[in-house]
């Protein structure tokens, strides 16, 4: 009745009319009422249409690439996304190595090219249409108003973007770097003295900067670049670090120790084998020697024979009793080098060739003499026998010690118990006693 009163004031007849006449009035009101509703519903039915045509393709807001994929369908946004990554798998790696040409595909490279969203998804090649069907249905869950107003702007659709993003393959990318290696890379050969003691020649080595390659290497193929990769490189000359006039040097005996031993026996054997194989060894510096090891090479075809060693406490037979006096003369000589060994372990009881605490044992597998030459210049050990007498000599450069002098010394806390410490003297003048280790022993059982 108010919107009836309105109508009526604004025709001028409120007041005037009779009875009668009030329900010409009424039809009127009604006339006016089913008017609207028809243009309203017309209204909804032309809105409802509009949104209709959107149904198969995507509102604004969504984009690949920073492209923009609105008004797009199923099948035009599937193509844009295949179109857009195909730039990325077609890209290759080529590289001019040396004059020699090498080229990788993406797909030889084990490269992962993936779909990422910005809710945080990944999307592998060959899921392009499950992408392009959220993209259009995408927002079309609201009401037909909502939906309205984001065609009409007077709303907003729900934004959405999708980028490409590539990661390389570890594996493939160093088997690539491991190709171009053993193809260009030649490390130099330093000259040595061999067993024979011959002075082997030097050779000059190829370096090509693999590590700097592989890092941009991977940054590129980690990167969303659409252009190939295209490099050359050049490997260069490496001198060796040593030739033979450098070991033509190594003439002085800088060390010597020696212990007796009983040669005719088993254990006699076993100790004139085990010099033999360390006989002859050069190290160059920074190189390294396990005792353990040299040892137990038997290519030389030469067998141990059994005798007696340490074991719980007693002494039993085992093939190759007595090596361990080889280790522990060589141990001496070393410290008397000045060369303290990376490791050393002791015997389980004390022996009798050396002071207590001075002794280094070997057991294949378990306990090693492992001895780097940490001087600057190399050594060569030779180690021999004369009768009874076991020798190693450390030989190197007349002034490899720069008037250093070392003697390695034990401390006795007790029968089965001692300190070891490394004596360091210039010209004659202690400088140092530098600690070595602490060894405590078992008492032999009857």
């Amino acid at each position: 009745m108010k919107k009836l009163h309105k109508i009526l004031v604004a025709a001028g007849i409120i007041g005037t009319c009779t009875l009668a006449a009030m329900g010409g009035v009424y039809g009127f009101n009604y006339y006016v009422d089913q008017k609207e509703a028809k243009a309203a519903a017309a209204e909804i039915r032309r809105r409802e249409s509009i949104v209709g045509s959107y149904k198969d393709i995507a509102y604004g807001n969504k984009k690949l690439a920073g492209v923009d994929l609105s008004g797009m369908t199923v099948d035009e946004i599937t193509d844009g996304l295949k179109l857009e990554s195909k730039v990325y798998q077609d890209r290759k790696v080529k590289l001019n190595i040396d004059g020699r040409e090498y080229s990788y595909s993406m797909k030889k490279l084990g490269e992962n090219i993936y779909y990422k969203t910005s809710d945080g998804l990944k999307f592998q090649l060959g899921e392009e249409e499950e992408i392009a069907n959220i993209i259009v249905n995408m927002d079309k869950d609201r009401d037909m108003q909502e939906q309205y107003d984001i065609i009409t702007g007077n709303g907003t659709a729900s934004d959405y973007s999708i980028e490409i993003e590539c990661k390389y393959n570890k594996k493939k990318l160093d088997k690539l770097i491991a190709k171009l290696d053993e193809n260009h890379v030649k490390p130099a050969i330093n000259s040595h003295i061999d067993k024979s003691g011959n002075i082997t020649k030097a050779e000059e080595g190829r370096d090509l900067g693999l590590k700097k390659i592989k890092k941009k290497l991977k940054k590129y193929l980690n990167s969303e670049k659409k252009t190939n990769y295209k490099a050359e490189y050049s490997t260069t000359v490496v001198k060796p670090e040593w030739k033979k006039d450098d070991l033509e040097k190594v003439n002085t005996v800088i060390s010597e120790f020696s212990t007796s031993f009983v040669s005719y026996t088993s254990r006699g054997h076993n100790v004139k084998m085990g010099a033999s194989r360390l006989d002859g060894i050069c190290l160059l510096p920074g190189e390294k020697v396990s005792f353990d090891e040299v040892i137990h090479d038997d290519s030389d075809g030469q067998r141990f024979q059994a005798a007696g060693s340490y074991l719980n406490g007693k002494v039993v037979q085992t093939e190759g009793g007595g090596i361990c006096q080889v280790s522990t003369t060589a141990y001496n000589a070393f410290l008397l080098a000045g060369i303290i060994p990376v490791s050393r372990l002791p015997h389980s009881m004390p022996v009798h060739y050396v002071p207590l605490g001075l002794d280094a044992a070997i057991s294949e597998g378990v306990k090693d003499l492992l001895v780097e030459n940490t001087l600057d210049v190399p050594i060569l050990i030779k180690a021999f026998t004369n009768g009874n007498t076991l020798t190693f000599q450390i030989v190197s450069y007349k002034d490899a010690l720069k008037g250093y002098s070392y003697e390695p010394r034990s401390v006795a806390l007790s029968s089965l118990k001692a300190e070891a410490y490394l004596d360091i003297y210039k010209d004659g003048r202690l400088q140092e006693s530098k600690f070595l280790h602490t060894d405590t022993y078992r008492a032999k059982s009857e």
